[in-house]
């Protein structure tokens, strides 16, 4: 028996695989352990590549974008093998200092009313305006209802569904 798939390729259905014990999250975690595991990974979806393996199956099996396997080959024919491990990256330096953490707590214990806000309760909104006039820090609204969660100020919307 044979079925079609795209461009018409003849794939023989087998016996069905066992896959009992197999646990894809500890799989994950394991190799998120070590960089040159996941430099393996890589190395495998670029010699699959090579070997005339479609973009579109590469993908599918290792549950990446297309724009992850471009980054990877860019990286290897700019840096070689060693391009594709891991470098820890900088990002943009946090504007939630411990001070600044420190003084939100406070603030929030105090309530928005206490500011000389018409508001209850502390929301994003909120927190953005007083950083701004206290610190002279400007964040995104998002960013302000993040930092409410962080500091544990609010509980995660998230973290009530599950």
């Amino acid at each position: 028996m044979y079925l079609y798939k795209m461009k018409q390729k003849k794939v023989k259905l087998g016996k069905p695989v066992d896959i009992t014990g197999i646990k894809p999250h500890e799989l994950k975690d394991w190799i998120k352990q070590d960089k040159t595991r996941k430099a393996a990974i890589k190395c495998q979806a670029l010699i699959a590549l090579s070997n005339g393996t479609s973009v579109t199956e590469v993908c599918n099996v290792l549950n990446v974008t297309r724009e992850s396997l471009r980054v990877w080959r860019n990286r290897l024919k700019r840096e070689g093998i060693e391009g594709l491990i891991a470098q820890k990256r900088n990002g943009r330096k946090s504007y939630l200092t411990i001070e600044v953490e420190k003084d939100l707590k406070k603030a929030v214990r105090t309530g928005p009313v206490g500011f000389g806000y018409d508001e209850k309760y502390w929301n994003g909104k909120l927190i953005r305006l007083y950083l701004k006039k206290k610190w002279g820090i400007e964040i995104a609204l998002r960013t302000a209802q993040n930092w409410l969660i962080k500091t544990g100020i609010r509980k995660s919307k998230r973290a009530r569904l599950n």
